[in-house]
């Protein structure tokens, strides 16, 4: 049958028949779960939760690394404490005495505190480029979760489509099956009492026919569980969500022209965005790489503080009895020196500059900043271009999906009308010739069926037009182009 091989081959899908029937008796008299509408599942799939943990650790990390250069000005605090082993007795004006002094192992303690903090003044712009980076990175991090989340509705919109459409599979061949079912069975009754009025060929015919539709409702059934698996996954959900059929009326949405959705991705789409924030990076760090040049100036506040619990060796003292005269009894002359190096303590404030410049690394750094910053803006006219043409080829999808809805819908209001020219009843035994009669039957549903299929495609090509101008719904650039 070609409009059962249509439908494997176009969608993936076949007819749900005794499955579904079966599955709508047996819940007959139980509470009849909840039918979600297509906004009510796009809502259940953006508080996916790990899809919002992710996004959110992003952006987590892009405000962290702001937080960093707003917070570059903040006073730096440099400390550092010693503990060395200092000569017991030592003489400063005599090295042989202090390592003797260490060799006998007559060493003492000695600890050491000292502390700068250091305020940057002026960095000739590098802190406010690097803020700039930050606050960008933020940004970047925000329309990276936007792109994520339109994905992941996109894929959403896919699942809901598709699960509406074998839905309705299954809706409308259950009334062509159970007529086939029926007939094959009065027949075999007809048969067996010596009443039939019909050729075996009639009979082989419709033992094929329903073999075809068996095997079609298990590809259904195949399209009904994945599509419905994938919508548990996407929305976060345990139990299973039901959707009504695919309806029609739905699709009945006209195109505008190529150009207002190509005009319109370049203020909505995410990639554009992206791709010309990236550009405004490549440029902001090719400005502070020429920075690199300049120096730092800052101020520093340092503090020191020494102890030890030795003393340095007392030492001699020259008496003169003229001003350039020889020392004299200085064997037998003592004192304790003016200052002891081991106990200081230090305050002070400078004002200084550091510069560390190579003229060599400042040219292959600059020279490197440049080539990225160029070689970024030559990417971002070609994704231009490419968002351009992805939106060319998904508009003409779009746009070949609706003018095959008007084909579909004129070839199923002829194959109607034949059927109901041949006058065909619930009951095809009594008839005298059933092929002439089941060809009526086999092209409604034929075109039923790929009335839905062009419906369905639509739908699913304007979800991915949508989501190639970077907008949740077409409506909403049918809204702004009013």
């Amino acid at each position: 049958m070609r409009w059962l091989r249509g439908v494997g081959k176009a969608q993936g899908a076949g007819v749900i028949v005794a499955w579904l029937l079966l599955g709508t008796i047996s819940g007959a008299m139980a509470e009849e779960p909840a039918v979600y509408e297509l906004d009510e599942v796009l809502e259940k799939a953006r508080e996916h939760a790990a899809l919002q943990a992710e996004m959110e650790a992003g952006e987590d990390l892009a405000r962290a690394t702001r937080s960093r250069a707003d917070r570059a000005r903040w006073p730096r605090l440099e400390a550092q404490s010693l503990l060395a082993p200092v000569p017991a007795n030592a003489d400063p004006s005599r090295i042989d005495a202090n390592i003797d002094e260490i060799l006998g192992l007559s060493i003492g303690p000695f600890f050491q505190q000292t502390v700068r903090i250091v305020v940057p003044i002026y960095t000739f712009g590098r802190i406010s480029t690097v803020q700039e980076l930050g606050e960008l990175g933020v940004d970047v991090a925000s329309l990276k979760r936007r792109r994520a989340v339109d994905d992941h509705l996109l894929e959403t919109r896919r699942a809901y489509y598709g699960r509406q459409l074998s839905t309705s599979f299954a809706e409308i061949l259950a009334e062509g099956a159970q007529l086939v079912t029926e007939t094959l069975e009065q027949m075999e009754a007809d048969r067996a009492f010596g009443e039939a009025e019909f050729g075996t060929a009639d009979l082989r015919r419709l033992q094929i026919f329903d073999a075809e539709i068996e095997v079609m409702a298990l590809d259904n059934e195949r399209l009904y569980d994945l599509t419905g698996a994938a919508l548990r996954h996407l929305t976060d959900q345990d139990t299973d969500l039901r959707v009504p059929p695919l309806d029609a009326a739905v699709a009945d949405v006209d195109l505008h022209d190529l150009s207002t959705y190509q005009a319109a991705a370049r203020s909505h789409r995410h990639e554009l965005r992206l791709i010309q924030q990236a550009v405004q990076a490549r440029r902001i760090e090719e400005d502070l790489a020429r920075r690199q040049i300049y120096p730092n100036i800052f101020v520093a506040g340092d503090f020191r503080f020494g102890w030890s619990t030795e003393d340095p060796a007392l030492q001699p003292v020259c008496r003169r009895l003229e001003p350039e005269g020889l020392c004299i009894d200085d064997d037998t002359l003592f004192a304790r020196p003016w200052a002891n190096p081991f106990d200081t303590l230090n305050l002070g404030v400078s004002l200084g500059m550091r510069w560390d410049f190579q003229p060599g690394d400042f040219r292959g750094r600059y020279r490197q900043a440049q080539a990225r910053h160029s070689q970024m803006e030559a990417r971002r006219q070609q994704v231009v271009a490419g968002v351009e043409l992805e939106i060319e080829q998904t508009w003409r999808r779009a746009y070949d999906a609706r003018r095959r809805i008007d084909i579909e819908e004129r070839r199923l209001e002829a194959a109607r009308r034949w059927r109901h020219q041949e006058g065909l009843s619930a009951d095809l035994s009594g008839e005298d010739d059933i092929k002439e009669l089941i060809d009526p039957i086999r092209h409604f549903y034929e075109a039923k069926i790929a009335y839905l299929e062009a419906t369905h495609a639509y739908l699913v090509a304007r979800a991915e037009l949508g989501r190639a101008v970077g907008v949740q719904s077409l409506s909403d650039v049918d809204t702004e182009s009013r």
